[in-house]
């Protein structure tokens, strides 16, 4: 019986914690896991997401750049360009990302791309590295940490949030963080 009455106690100030820090506002941090101890479904959202970061690259690499200036292979606009990075983006990043890294040129009548420092490109190389936390069945975010890029101080965190949408894994929000680290 005390064994019993023990267990309720901690099960009860378990929840009474987490009640009273969730009502005071202030929210739990997510527990990320590393990628390689995810499910089957983690595994396929990370192929799918280094797919979509491909479809970004090949938007913004694949240029020719005989007339001076980096003429998009795959989009001769605006609309086109987001029309390509929509089978691995969400239409309104997919539209930021195209206005962020191009510009169309009237004299030439040419969609190009501007030269700029971008965001990170996660690729299959970087799986050890990236973790995971899966709020949900149709939302994952990836993570992963940065050092030693601009300075030997300097810590970045670098997320990557997908959903599920039309049967198949779509980035939906990008953001790169100076982390305290």
């Amino acid at each position: 019986m005390p064994r019993r009455i023990i267990c309720l106690l901690v099960i009860t100030i378990v929840l009474t914690f987490a009640h009273s820090t969730a009502r005071d506002g202030e929210s739990i941090s997510p527990v990320f896991y590393p990628v390689k101890q995810g499910s089957n479904e983690i595994q396929q959202a990370f192929v799918a997401m280094v797919k979509d970061f491909a479809i970004y690259s090949s938007l913004l690499e694949d240029v020719d750049s005989s007339s001076g200036y980096l003429i998009s292979l795959h989009a001769n606009n605006k609309d086109e360009a987001i029309s390509f990075l929509s089978p691995g983006f969400e239409p309104q990043l997919a539209s930021d990302i195209v206005e962020a890294y191009t510009q169309w040129i009237p004299g030439i009548e040419k969609l190009v791309i501007v030269p700029c420092d971008g965001i990170p490109v996660l690729t299959q190389a970087d799986y050890n590295e990236c973790s995971f936390y899966q709020a949900n069945h149709s939302s994952i975010i990836f993570r992963r940490s940065y050092s030693g890029c601009y300075s030997e101080q300097d810590s970045y965190l670098f997320t990557v949030q997908l959903s599920y949408v039309d049967e198949s894994w779509k980035i939906e929000k990008l953001e790169l963080l100076e982390s305290s680290d």
